[in-house]
């Protein structure tokens, strides 16, 4: 269904995600030949290529997190200064895909705040896209003079709309006869023949699809491996091995990061026990097939249940309701004459859980900037403080309408006094 060649094409649940309507975007396009295109456009960009200065953007807001962090939320032995570290989280991601998209910087870390509302009117709007997405003929209602008033605007003040103003405006320097040239992600889009208006389009997809989605693992990350012990204790010990080797440098790179075998088991683990992304991205049949033994008419939309198929038993073994970062490192027996069926298990648990970010010509351009950020993000984190859950029997708020939005996951976060050398 999701293979570069399929013939399976998206349904009209996709037009859901119009973040301009009737405007479409890399989420909303269904024609196939059309997206291809615009891919094409798009792909250099959120590879990096020709942006020398990606990752270095990355860590200036990280750094600038951990300046947060360090001044305003740090506990000691004697005072408590509880955080709610998944607001601050989307803080930071929407200050890096920020400035990643746009070549500035929102500002949330340096207010500390959500900034123009946008968080609070995101989330507002999460359950009408859901209800577009199952009831698409609901776009074409909604695009009528009676409720387009009431869709967001680049001339609004606050939301969804004040970024659509900032993307407009951003995205109006690059082009014309006094234009603006820069080595980022927007120069990149420009330099391979983006549209002024596809331009505003897919930066504003940036910024909801990318902000959102990478503050989730962060979240889930922190959530699950703190409470955790005895996977929480590994993992720092492992990133304290390679900081006491040298192997590690300040701030990380991702080559590092990845060459951290417990870690890369940890972010695998948490996409698999909380994909962020849960909507059922279904695809319409052409023509009469078998699917997983079920024979499907031609023209039937099929969907997928990211939970179900990322808990599967088949796959990830008996314990799969169990989060277990060690599933993901080759077993001790496989060295006695089992290797290939280990790799054979491995490899289709990676496969799998893969699916989080799409496949093929539909897949998720943004995933290599996210797991960028993620590996950084961790590391720094774990190098530096202690974290610790305050209500471990209601540890957060969560709710999901096809994405997963979580808060209120308030931690005691301390600095890691007895770690020699770990920012040097």
């Amino acid at each position: 269904m999701w293979g570069v060649r399929s013939e399976w094409d998206r349904s009209p649940w996709y037009k859901g995600f119009q973040l301009d309507p009737p405007r479409d975007c890399t989420l909303s396009m269904r024609d196939n030949a059309l997206h291809t295109v615009l891919r094409s456009k798009l792909a250099p960009g959120y590879s990096g290529k020709g942006i020398e200065s990606l990752p270095e953007s990355v860590d200036e807001q990280i750094a600038k997190f951990i300046r947060l962090i360090e001044t305003k939320y740090l506990s000691t032995d004697t005072e408590l200064r509880p955080v709610d570290i998944a607001r601050k989280v989307q803080y930071l991601t929407l200050d890096v895909i920020s400035t990643l998209a746009f070549g500035r910087t929102f500002g949330f870390l340096d207010k500390d705040g959500d900034l123009f509302d946008y968080i609070k009117t995101t989330e507002e709007s999460l359950p009408l896209m859901q209800m577009i997405a199952l009831l698409p003929w609901l776009v074409n209602v909604l695009q009528s003079r009676l409720f387009k008033a009431f869709l967001p605007s680049h001339t609004d003040v606050v939301g969804v709309g004040k970024v659509m103003g900032i993307a407009k405006e951003v995205v109006s320097e690059r082009y014309g006869d006094s234009k603006i040239t820069k080595p980022d992600m927007l120069g990149s889009f420009v330099a391979h023949g983006l549209s002024q208006r596809d331009a505003e389009a897919e930066s504003l997809v940036q910024i909801v699809a990318g902000s959102d989605t990478t503050a989730t693992t962060l979240r889930i990350s922190l959530l699950l491996l703190t409470t955790s012990p005895r996977t929480y204790a590994t993992l720092v010990s492992e990133i304290d091995t390679a900081i006491s080797r040298g192997s590690i440098s300040s701030p990380v790179t991702e080559a590092e990061a990845r060459s951290l075998p417990y870690l890369q088991a940890c972010i695998k683990e948490c996409f698999r026990f909380w994909p962020p992304i849960t909507g059922i991205m279904p695809r319409i049949c052409p023509h009469e097939a078998v699917v997983c033994g079920v024979k499907v008419p031609g023209g039937t939309n099929v969907g997928w249940s990211a939970r179900a198929v990322l808990r599967d038993k088949e796959v990830f073994g008996e314990d799969a309701e169990v989060f277990s970062p060690a599933r993901w490192l080759e077993r001790a027996d496989s060295k006695e004459g089992n290797r290939d069926g280990e790799t054979e298990r491995l490899g289709r648990m990676e496969r799998t859980v893969e699916l989080v970010f799409g496949q093929g010509k539909w897949g998720c351009l943004g995933k290599p900037i996210s797991l960028l950020e993620i590996n950084k993000v961790l590391v720094e984190l774990f190098r530096r403080f202690d974290f610790a859950i305050l209500n471990p029997a209601h540890p957060m708020d969560t709710f999901n309408y096809g994405v997963s939005m979580q808060s209120g996951l308030f931690m005691k976060i301390s600095r890691r006094t007895h770690i020699q050398n770990a920012t040097e």
